[in-house]
């Protein structure tokens, strides 16, 4: 077995940042212990034991009673960057300090450097015609998401002002100024990985998942993953979540790790003190006891997906969005028929990416009775929280987006599915 992780070419870009910028924290609000190894993943000994740990992940988990005010604020932030003393909308002051094209992938970001000393990470819109929906997309998606009680990652929306800022962040070029952005700030992922190779962005694919639960044995166990899987899959539908590259889902482990169970070995080839670690898993042993299954990028959502995710349709667009049916057909009333998902995935999600997804009866009911607990006050709350009525196109105003949301619910409502 292969038992140093190299850091891969083209790193997910929280775990790039957790190499590069910062340090590690466990969650919002807290710090890492000193005392521990900073472990990243988790890497198990045969292709087997990663399926058993997909196939057992918990899908879903029931979020509590989030108020409106809830999920306007998101989940409470306190990692050290400061940027919890902005998320009332004042502005945020934060230091240029490396450009998004350093950072992989195709959407507007950059570094920049907080009042307390931390680097971060913003993706950011500078509000023209042909700019990054994805500020707006990804946050509406990770508050509806947290609300359903599907795991993904906080996103906080900024007002970022950016201090000896050039004229192009992403490529670092033109002349510096202090200049103005829409933004988003997610805290760098802190949950280690699992994985049965030396890549960290391993993921995993829709089709795989649906795969591993069906073959656990029959029983409570597999049935509640299918229900919660299929709401999973309908709530993916719901969004037009078509960009589903298998690094874009993430297989990480949610409890304290059994360090025990295997060797902790450096990240890189040099084992200097205060670097990132992997944990190799022993052959039979079992280093997590909680795994868990999470979309950690969600910002090519609420438009129209397709084969090219397209950066003005694909995403935050009301138009797109409402053109698309959540099923493939409508079904005759009170009738069982099969339900497909309307969902076109991108070419770039490559096999097992469950286009026209099949949804079961008791998905769909799992998850239409967690739409319909979300009220009008909460629906206002994710798409303000978005700040979709500061998109520069037509019907965008947070009401259109309530009243298209309602419609999806209601077309999830009245159809009855196959089981």
């Amino acid at each position: 077995m292969q038992c140093t992780i190299r850091l891969p070419v083209r790193l997910p870009v929280a775990l790039a940042l957790a190499a590069a910028l910062a340090t590690p924290t466990l969650a919002a609000g807290q710090a890492a212990p000193t005392d521990q190894p900073r472990v990243v993943a988790v890497q198990v000994e045969s292709k087997d034991k990663r399926l058993h740990y997909l196939a057992t992940a918990q899908i879903w988990a029931d979020p509590g009673d989030l108020t409106p005010q809830a999920l306007l604020a998101g989940p409470p932030l306190a990692d050290g960057s400061g940027v919890e003393a902005a998320l009332d909308g004042r502005p945020f002051p934060c230091t240029f300090a490396k450009p998004g094209k350093s950072m992989g992938g195709n959407t507007l970001k950059f570094a920049c450097t907080t009042a307390t000393g931390t680097t971060i990470r913003v993706k950011y819109s500078d509000q023209s015609k042909k700019s990054n929906r994805e500020v707006f997309a990804s946050l509406a998606a990770s508050r509806l998401l947290w609300a359903l009680g599907f795991k993904t990652y906080p996103i906080y929306p900024l007002t970022l002002d950016c201090k000896d800022c050039p004229e192009d962040p992403v490529s670092g070029n033109g002349p510096r100024a202090a200049r103005s952005y829409l933004a988003v700030y997610s805290p760098q992922f802190t949950d280690p990985v699992i994985v049965d190779r030396s890549e960290q962005d391993q993921g995993w694919r829709w089709g795989e998942l649906d795969k591993a639960i069906d073959s656990l044995p029959q029983g409570e166990l597999r049935s509640r993953q299918r229900q919660h899987f299929d709401a999973l899959v309908l709530a993916g539908v719901l969004l037009q979540h078509g960009d589903r590259k298998p690094e874009q889902q993430r297989l990480a482990c949610r409890s304290q790790l059994h360090l025990q169970a295997g060797s902790v070995r450096p990240l890189g080839e040099n084992d200097e003190p205060g670097r990132l670690t992997v944990l190799v898993e022993n052959p039979g042993a079992t280093a997590c006891d909680e795994p868990t299954v999470a979309m950690q990028d969600v910002g090519a959502t609420f438009g129209g997906a397709g084969k090219r995710t397209n950066g003005s349709t694909a995403k935050m667009n009301l138009k797109e969005w409402v053109a698309k049916p959540v099923f493939q057909s409508k079904g005759e009333p009170g009738k069982v028929s099969e339900c497909r998902g309307e969902l076109t995935v991108s070419m770039a999600a490559g096999e097992g990416s469950m286009g026209n997804p099949r949804i079961g009866e008791a998905g769909r009911l799992f998850l239409v009775d967690r739409l319909r607990r979300l009220t009008d006050d909460h629906l206002r709350a994710i798409f303000k929280a978005a700040r979709v009525d500061q998109i520069t196109e037509d019907h965008t105003a947070i009401d259109a987006w309530v009243e298209a949301f309602k419609d999806k619910v209601r077309q999830i409502g009245e159809r009855t599915c196959a089981p």
